[in-house]
């Protein structure tokens, strides 16, 4: 992450940014993808940059300001002001909401998966400690929110036990049709992390998520598998997801990924990442 110097913001744009400390962070991903049934190809994948602003409230609370760029050009969503202080967050703007925010602990494999049970983004967020845990509720009105779902309430809640993390939560719709509640589990131990999710909507559709990866040094091998069943309880989705990912330094991370599913084409990808 670079830092940029705020005196030289604020002389070219207006002086009040001076007091902000200012940062500029970056994702850019290229993989070649070999998909069975299709030809191969090279493309890219979360090409990002993030313009951030941190500075401190007059009552002791800090506010940052995130605005992600495509790029390519164009926004990528994901713009907010965030408040923090007193054991408080409160997030406005393209946020996770409080489902989203404690979900995916079995989304591990850098390109396919990702636990689809993990909720909407919401234009506004609250997030407080309580004891030992973490409760989050969230809130996006009818009318809508800026590069958020419309009209659903959501709350979680996640508690450290040990070595592990577990975490509840829930999302409501204002049409009934996407209400969903999620369970979650995961846990660390000698260098391999196991975590678990599963969730279950109002129509009777349901999701499970599975995942294990083992770190040593710079490389790391895992796998997840996630299952859905719809309403009938017939089988949509069976992916397992193999990978191994290798840190080459400097923000750069390269890996090889195998997606298999018998519900769509079976996949292989080498891919090529760099934060700053």
């Amino acid at each position: 992450m670079k830092k940029i110097i705020a005196a030289a913001v604020a002389a070219a744009f207006v002086a009040p940014v001076f007091a902000a400390d200012i940062s500029i962070s970056g994702d850019t991903e290229f993989q070649y993808k070999a998909t069975d049934g299709s030809d191969n190809v090279i493309k890219s994948d979360g090409n990002i940059m993030v313009l951030s602003a941190t500075s401190e409230l007059d009552n002791g609370w800090t506010v940052s300001g995130s605005l992600p760029f495509e790029l390519s050009g164009g926004s990528d969503g994901g713009e907010s002001i965030t408040l923090s202080g007193d054991g408080m967050k409160i997030d406005f703007g393209d946020v996770s909401g409080a489902l989203d925010a404690v979900g995916d602990y079995t989304d591990i494999a850098p390109e396919a998966g990702g636990f689809s049970g993990d909720g909407s983004d919401a234009g506004l967020s609250l997030s407080m400690g309580l004891g030992e845990a973490t409760v989050t509720v969230s809130h996006s009105p009818k009318g809508g929110s800026h590069g958020a779902s419309a009209d659903f309430n959501a709350y979680s809640v996640k508690m450290p036990i040990g070595g592990a993390e577990v975490y509840v939560g829930a999302e409501a719709h204002g049409d009934d049709t996407n209400d969903v509640i999620a369970y979650g589990a995961k846990g660390s131990f000698g260098g391999v992390m196991v975590a678990a999710e599963y969730a279950d909507y109002d129509s009777g559709a349901s999701t499970t998520g599975m995942a294990v990866k083992y770190s040593m040094g710079k490389i790391t091998l895992g796998a997840e598998n996630q299952q859905a069943e719809d309403a009938a309880g017939a089988d949509t989705k069976d992916l397992t997801v193999m990978f191994a990912k290798y840190n080459l330094g400097g923000g750069v991370t390269a890996y090889v990924e195998a997606a298999s599913d018998d519900n769509s084409a079976d996949a292989n990808t080498f891919g090529i990442s760099y934060k700053f």
